[in-house]
């Protein structure tokens, strides 16, 4: 990642003291393997679990939680989510958030970076990126991060974003492959965009986790502690953002140019 950018990101990003943090994850394999790098980098572990309807939770010492790959509204969290309507709208400023540093919102919308969470956090660390071509494409695949390249009216964005992040091993893959289709190929393979949840207190998922150990040098697995349901959210789901002011909430992202998703204040589980 270029230095001025680095720069702009929020401080805490920078504490690599072992252990200092918990990480709440996400329902997707953004999250599970974002959360598995910062595990690795700094021993940060998951103790909380967001799928965008409850919150829950192991019993483990309380520490200040990272969210990953969640548009929280507070708090300290790794995202690449839009978090604005107007331009003028309130940002966590603990987001480590390209969107939210350069004030994507929906009047710029189409000038967002549109690649994932995981891969601001391996170029904000400088992590290698992996030689084999499948493990590039599945980096690539992650939360579509492919796609601005192979969009005509998008590429040049797109190639700007790589350039600053310096994932330049990744742009030679993705001149390399002239069609979308290797990227298919790999989603269905490995069941990219399967979901994970909690089924009687565990973490289960249909993405074949499996299958990819040994293309990375990081563990891909799901935690084995025991979650219970700590905090129950009133979600929203889909909402149009023509014309509205943005509300006040617990997570809030644009899931397009005219639409986002958000979850309000709920109650805690007991």
């Amino acid at each position: 990642m270029k230095n001025e950018l680095i720069a702009q990101f929020p401080q805490w990003c920078n504490n690599k003291e072992h252990g200092k943090f918990n990480l709440c994850m996400s329902d997707d394999l953004d999250s599970l393997f974002s959360c598995a790098i910062l595990n690795q980098l700094f021993g940060y572990e998951v103790k909380y679990f967001y799928d965008f309807n409850s919150i829950y939770s192991t019993e483990h010492i309380h520490k200040p939680t990272v969210c990953v790959d969640i548009a929280v509204e507070q708090g300290m969290t790794w995202d690449n989510h839009v978090v604005k309507i107007m331009p003028n709208d309130k940002v966590n400023t603990e987001s480590a958030n390209i969107n939210a540093i350069n004030g994507i919102n929906r009047r710029n919308y189409f000038t967002k970076y549109a690649g994932s969470t995981l891969l601001q956090i391996i170029s904000y660390y400088n992590i290698p990126i992996p030689k084999s071509r499948e493990a590039r494409l599945i980096l690539l695949t992650i939360d579509s991060s492919y796609m601005g390249h192979y969009s005509k009216d998008f590429k040049d964005t797109h190639s700007r974003y790589m350039e600053q992040l310096e994932l330049y091993d990744l742009i030679d893959t993705l001149e390399h492959e002239t069609s979308t289709q290797a990227y298919y190929d790999v989603k269905r393979k490995f069941n990219l965009n399967g979901k994970i949840l909690v089924n009687n207190g565990h973490l289960e998922t249909t993405i074949d986790l499996a299958a990819m150990q040994g293309l990375f040098d990081v563990d891909l697995k799901l935690s084995e502690e025991s979650f219970k349901k700590s905090y129950a959210f009133e979600n929203r789901g889909r909402h149009s953002a023509i014309g509205i002011s943005k509300p006040s909430v617990f997570s809030f992202a644009l899931t397009g140019k005219n639409e986002f998703k958000y979850t309000t204040a709920g109650h805690k589980v007991d």
